[in-house]
């Protein structure tokens, strides 16, 4: 027991340290960040919650003698700490409703990764009822900065202070959207390997599963898509709708990927594909639309199902 509580300290240790690298201001710094909740779903799924919950606590702890900086602990507590260890618990929970026979059956990761987007939802609005966030007071806080960086990369002295509203205004609307598509997407990629960790360790029974098998809930698809047309037809973008679209959205795309996975499973150029769509999304960000229409059309009409059955008669 004592060496399981020194091995999660340590990992707590670990994640502050890689959520603080990025105050370094290097470029491989906020790579490094993205992995902070990797340590904490490691230990939690190796050793079990509470070994999480003491590496989560370890992180904190850490972070607030070493930093005396308050906003930087509540900030790595809610994005990072909290999402680790729901993740974690939740792919932990075996499904008691299913018959006695069948209880080695595990918590299906498409509706684990919608409590994640739910808490992504509910951790934007506590970070910005504790920061006193509101659009407005958002564009004149990076005003100053906006118009720094646009007269730096354009040759004049100076910027229409409209043009600079304008973006600062783009930027704030948009920036819900992003942290909650993010922190579902670096809640999942950390929980993928973690899962991995703890396998590889021989003390998480988890089976393997593939991103095929990924089915996301159609209440998830239905929210995303009613969140676009609400932005669409209001024609604003307040935080709280935004911050849904962002996160159901990332969830319907991680169902794009996998019925893009399944659905090239049988092609010989199978490769090919996968490494033209990631590489032109690396490129040009733009194709991930394109994948979030194909994670609708594919939670609607069931391709993959189709394309099984399909495979399977011929």
């Amino acid at each position: 027991m004592t060496q399981i509580i020194l091995i999660s300290i340590g990992a707590g240790l670990l994640s502050a340290l890689l959520f603080a690298s990025v105050l370094t201001g290097s470029l491989l710094a906020i790579v490094l960040q993205i992995f902070a909740q990797l340590p904490i779903q490691s230990a939690a799924l190796t050793f079990g919650p509470r070994a999480g919950l003491i590496a989560a606590v370890a992180a904190v702890a850490a972070l607030l003698l070493v930093s005396g900086l308050p906003a930087q602990t509540v900030s790595y507590s809610l994005n990072f700490a909290a999402p680790a260890l729901l993740a974690s618990y939740l792919a932990g929970l075996r499904n008691t409703d299913l018959p006695v026979d069948q209880l080695a059956g595990w918590y299906p990761l498409g509706r684990l990764l919608s409590f994640v987007g739910g808490a992504a939802i509910l951790i934007f609005l506590l970070l910005g009822l504790y920061s006193d966030f509101t659009p407005e007071s958002a564009v004149l806080a990076i005003e100053t900065q906006a118009s720094v960086l646009l007269e730096g990369a354009v040759d004049t002295t100076e910027v229409p202070p409209q043009t600079i509203t304008q973006i600062a205004v783009f930027f704030v609307a948009l920036f819900p959207f992003v942290a909650t598509a993010g922190l579902v997407a670096v809640t999942g990629l950390n929980l993928v390997l973690a899962i991995r960790i703890a396998r590889r360790y021989g003390t998480f029974a988890r089976p393997a599963t593939s991103i095929t098998t990924l089915v996301i809930p159609r209440a998830v698809h239905l929210t995303a898509m009613a969140a676009f047309l609400a932005i669409w037809l209001t024609g604003s973008t307040p935080p709280l709708l935004t911050s849904v679209a962002g996160a159901s959205s990332a969830l319907v795309i991680l169902s794009g990927f996998a019925a893009l996975h399944a659905l090239t499973r049988r092609l010989a150029s199978r490769g090919i594909i996968l490494v033209a769509v990631y590489g032109s999304i690396i490129l040009f960000t733009f194709p991930l639309l394109l994948i979030l229409i194909l994670g609708w059309i594919d939670g609607f009409l069931n391709l993959r199902g189709r394309f099984q059955s399909n495979t399977s008669n011929s």
